[in-house]
Parts: structure tokens; sequence; C-alpha cells
């Protein structure tokens, strides 16, 4: 009885290692001396404003969750430099009320993302991520400009929160950059 778990315990781990899977903490991707990062400010391709600031909040607050990297705001001790192009923004209704008002809308984000080592070397190259999120209206606002704006911008900031986690993903969990 003994023997047969001891096989099968060895044919499993041999499968597991086989195929790439390890127990590990550090699943990162980048090269071993990349640790610190220094967030540009985003490029606003839109005419949305206030979005890059958002969105470098953002990505800032979602690499504070990674041990493995630090976010740094002197560019002199960066390793890497993360850029963001925002491509585009859109909010567009996608449900009406009886009454002919907007009463839901969905917001998209579309984002091109590059990542540079201190000497250059392209990591992430011109990579293009779109988040999206739906928001409503409540219905007894639905014709309120500032409910309709408090709607918008609050699926802006959860359509970007989405992004930054797309963007820590592209960094630390794929790797086919």
């Amino acid at each position: 009885m003994k023997l047969r778990f001891v096989l099968a315990f060895i044919i499993i781990d041999f499968l597991l290692a086989s195929c790439g899977y390890h127990l590990s903490e550090n699943y990162i991707y980048l090269p071993d001396n990349i640790r610190n990062v220094y967030i540009e400010n985003p490029k606003n391709s839109t005419y949305e404003p206030n979005i890059s600031i958002y969105l470098k909040k953002a990505i800032i607050d979602d690499l504070k969750l990674e041990p493995n990297i630090s976010v740094v705001t002197n560019k002199s001790e960066a390793q890497a430099f993360l850029k963001t192009d925002i491509i585009s923004y859109s909010a567009i209704p996608t449900a009406y009320t009886a009454s002919g008002f907007a009463s839901m809308y969905s917001c998209t984000i579309t984002v091109k993302l590059s990542l540079t080592t201190k000497d250059g070397k392209k990591i992430i190259s011109d990579k293009i991520l779109t988040s999206s999120r739906s928001y409503s209206i409540p219905n007894i606002n639905t014709n309120s400009i500032s409910s309709i704006e408090s709607a918008k911008l609050q699926a802006t900031k959860y359509a970007i929160s989405d992004m930054a986690s797309l963007i820590r993903e592209q960094l630390f969990m794929s790797s086919g950059f």
C-alpha cells in the first residue's frame, strides 16, 4: 500500500513538473533586475477630462498589491518605465426608459501599454488593452444631468480600476508578451 502511494506521488510530481506547474510565490515574468518601476503620466488621446489622473492613481494603487515590485516617484530610482496612452474612451447609452431617456450606459476604455527598461529595452511594446463597465442611472433621476454625470464618473472609475488590474496582469501573470 505504501509503495502504491509513493509511486502515485512520484508520478503526480513528475506530471506537474513536466507541464511547467510549480508552487512558488514568485510568479513574476519581468526580468529579475526590475524591482522599481516609474509610472509615467498617462497620455490622454481622448477628450475626456481627468481620465489620465484616475488611471495613474489606479495603476499605482494596483501595483502596491504586488510584493515583488515597488513604484518609485523619482525616475532616477527606476529600473523600468511604464507608459500608457488612453487611445479611446466611450460612454454610450445601452438602455432607455419609456420616456426616451437613457437609463443605462456602457463605458469602454482602451489603453496602449509599454514597459521599457532603464537602458531602453522594450519589455512590453504597444500592447492594446480594453476594459468595459456598464452603469445604470437610478430610475427616479434618469433625466437629471447630475445623476447621469455621477453614474458616468463612477462607471469610468470602475472601468479604470479594471484596466489597472489588466495592466498588473500583463506585468506579472502573463507569459506571452
